[in-house]
């Protein structure tokens, strides 16, 4: 594997403060990117950082251009080799932002696409950094269903608890500049993606949590809310300031449930300001099921035919339930296995939220 730093081949506009949010999307995902970035001027009109949205070329940008998000065009094309499976390359563009700014931005929050701004947070996120770390970040889904009692086998999971780390999730960044390359960060992590391409499992989320665990605070999950069927039905009680579309549900391409709920918003801002773009939505089944059959489980074609089957029959079951149960939503909470999932859930949760409000400048 070969690599260069990326360059800034091409920028709308300069940097106007020492503090940033960015996005690192390809062509594809530039319209969602476009409205996280709308969102963000919306809901923060007093700002004192810029709105940077770094892609591979200016070919598609809305027009016209909003003068106050900062478009950059970045030169990736030397990083070769690191694997992506079904994502794209861009999914490690992020890991490079302090570097291709280090002369721009003091701090940079790194959000994914696919999150939705619930409430004002980007300045209270900037502003409250801790300088002895590189970064910040929120644990990961799966690290909260292993504290909640499931996946005590997961081998992935497993490697981290030997380095006592609590696994992160990377749609949610706070980047230090400054620590960070006194660190040396990317000389660490692209010797380690060349010497372990095999175990970049889940891509540069397992490449920033492998390599710079010691360098890593907390961040609230509040502000990485990842949304699954068991932390929906908490979103009242814990009332997150950023959803986080983690899975193949996205509010783009889902037509039903909560997630689908976020559609119309979406389709009328891409309708507006790329009109050549067309959204397909799905319904929840249709969706997961073209994602399970891509996530081969088995070699053998029976076993693998048997277990889609069984995955069909399950989900269609949980179909006719909700259809019974949807008009009696407390018949559903009522039932002892979903309040117990649902508690130690919760706890975890708030042992997450409460370590990091007790962490004095952590947010």
């Amino acid at each position: 594997m070969t690599y260069s730093l990326p360059t800034i081949k091409q920028s709308t506009k300069p940097a106007k403060n020492r503090k940033a949010v960015a996005l690192c999307v390809d062509n594809a995902y530039l319209p969602y990117a476009s409205f996280v970035a709308s969102q963000i001027l919306k809901k923060e009109p007093e700002r004192d950082f810029d709105i940077v949205i770094c892609l591979p070329d200016t070919e598609n940008l809305p027009a016209p251009i909003h003068e106050d998000i900062r478009y950059c065009t970045v030169d990736f094309s030397a990083i070769l080799g690191l694997p992506v499976g079904r994502l794209s390359s861009a999914t490690y563009h992020k890991i490079f932002l302090p570097s291709v700014f280090k002369d721009e931005y003091e701090h940079i929050l790194y959000l994914d696409a696919d999150v939705y701004i619930n409430t004002p947070c980007i300045s209270q996120i900037l502003n409250n950094h801790q300088e002895e770390k590189g970064l910040m970040m929120a644990i990961d889904i799966s690290e909260i269903e292993r504290k909640s009692g499931f996946n005590f086998h997961n081998a992935y999971l497993n490697r981290y608890i030997a380095l006592k780390h609590q696994y992160r999730n990377a749609g949610v960044i706070l980047f230090n500049t400054k620590r960070l390359l006194a660190i040396d960060y990317l000389t660490q992590m692209m010797d380690y993606a060349k010497k372990n391409k095999h175990k970049l499992v889940r891509h540069d989320q397992t490449l920033i949590n492998t390599v710079l665990h010691d360098e890593i605070g907390s961040l609230s999950f509040l502000y990485n809310y990842q949304l699954i069927d068991t932390t929906i039905p908490l979103l009242e009680e814990f009332q997150p300031k950023i959803l986080h579309f983690v899975g193949e549900l996205k509010p783009w391409n889902t037509e039903e449930g909560f997630i689908g709920s976020f559609h119309a918003a979406y389709e009328l801002f891409i309708g507006q300001n790329f009109p050549a773009y067309q959204m397909h939505a799905k319904t929840e089944f249709e969706l997961k099921y073209e994602s399970r059959k891509k996530k081969r489980k088995y070699k053998n074609p029976v076993r693998e035919q048997l277990s889609l089957g069984v995955f069909v029959g399950k989900e269609k079951w949980k179909q006719i339930l909700s259809f019974f149960d949807g008009d009696s939503p407390d018949h559903v909470m009522n039932n002892p296995k979903i309040r117990r999932i649902l508690s130690r859930f919760r706890n975890t949760i708030d042992t997450s939220i409460y370590e990091c409000e007790m962490g004095g400048s952590r947010v």
